[in-house]
């Protein structure tokens, strides 16, 4: 027995001969079967119909789309390019072209760059940008054609960019990202929630919520077209010798939310903070106790402070040489310093 498949022709055609009936009335229930089974027979008639849809902007779509929103069958994953009389359907067809071909086979994962502990890293790119990775940090490259983005897995770095206006350049964290052209910024992830702060010593950076992810499936992708959107948040924009740093929490409604807030950075000081690129770590006016938990960043020796925790230091120190902070410290406010194995104690 032979059977002949169908001609894209065809297969459009009874695509807006569909979209024709659903924009004439709501379907019997006969016929919403025979659509199903229609939708099921080939699989081109999805994407017929949503280009059939995209050109008749039905008023009737709320119908096809829950017809739509049922899991796709097991041939979906073999969709490839459109059929060539895809361009019959006007130019309303092709924005949906991207929706309809997700299954495109999905872009090589990121180049992946880590640091040890104390470690120091500086990282070249093929665009001439820089990275400068600090301890314990780890991080993810993806070069495209239109854009550079960077996802900050873990610790902090610096990025010095090459300016291309037509590639902007993204580090991603959990619940942020900062978006930048040409400029130089450091960003470093603050806590397990989505925390990060953004430090930046010239140009400027937008601050903004990520976009959402892409759809894993057509009818997510369908749908998505084809819901309001909510408007597009604003991003808040850091320039020289300014710092933004984003917090997530849970609003009055218990709902997550992720705020940010903008300060300036005194003359000098973004500079100091951003010491550790060489090996050093620059405190001033901070607690004893704020010192401890930077130097346990860089190093496995740890510094336990009893009795003497709020009080305030300032120096410029060798960033894996806690030892050598802890005998400074001591002499300094006049405190104990005692050393078991790789923990080092301050106390009064």
């Amino acid at each position: 027995m032979i059977t002949h498949r169908p001609s894209a022709r065809s297969i459009d055609e009874a695509a807006a001969h569909w979209v024709a009936r659903l924009d004439a009335g709501a379907l019997t229930p006969a016929e919403e079967t025979e659509l199903t089974e229609w939708l099921d027979s080939d699989t081109r008639c999805v994407g017929a119909m949503a280009r059939a849809q995209a050109y008749f902007v039905s008023p009737r779509m709320e119908l096809a789309m829950r017809i739509l929103r049922r899991p796709p069958a097991p041939s979906v994953a073999q969709w490839g390019t459109l059929p060539r009389r895809a361009v019959l359907m006007g130019a309303a067809a092709s924005v949906l072209g991207a929706a309809v071909l997700i299954r495109r086979p999905a872009p090589a994962a990121g180049r992946r760059y880590a640091s040890e502990v104390g470690e120091v890293r500086r990282i070249p790119l093929p665009d001439g940008s820089k990275i400068t990775l600090n301890t314990d940090s780890v991080l993810e490259v993806d070069y495209r054609e239109d854009s550079r983005t960077v996802r900050l897995l873990k610790g902090e770095a610096y990025f010095e960019v090459a300016k291309n206006p037509d590639r902007p350049f993204i580090v991603q964290g959990p619940k942020a990202q900062a978006r930048a052209v040409g400029t130089a910024y450091a960003v470093r992830l603050e806590d397990d929630k989505g925390g990060m702060r953004v430090q930046v010593a010239s140009g400027r950076v937008a601050v903004e919520l990520p976009p959402p992810a892409a759809p894993a499936t057509a009818w997510q992708a369908l749908e998505r077209l084809w819901t309001p959107s909510a408007g597009a948040i604003n991003g808040t924009h850091v320039t020289a010798n300014q710092e933004a740093e984003v917090r997530v929490g849970l609003n009055a409604a218990g709902v997550e939310e992720v705020q940010v807030s903008l300060r300036d950075v005194a003359p000098g000081a973004l500079g100091r903070s951003l010491m550790w690129r060489e090996g050093l770590l620059s405190f001033e006016g901070v607690t004893l106790a704020e010192a401890a938990a930077e130097f346990a960043r860089y190093s496995v020796q740890k510094i336990v402070v009893k009795g003497a925790a709020h009080e305030r230091i300032s120096g410029l120190f060798a960033a894996t040489d806690p030892a050598g902070f802890a005998r400074a410290i001591a002499q300094g406010l006049r405190i104990k310093s005692r050393r078991e194995g790789d923990v080092i104690t301050l106390y009064k």
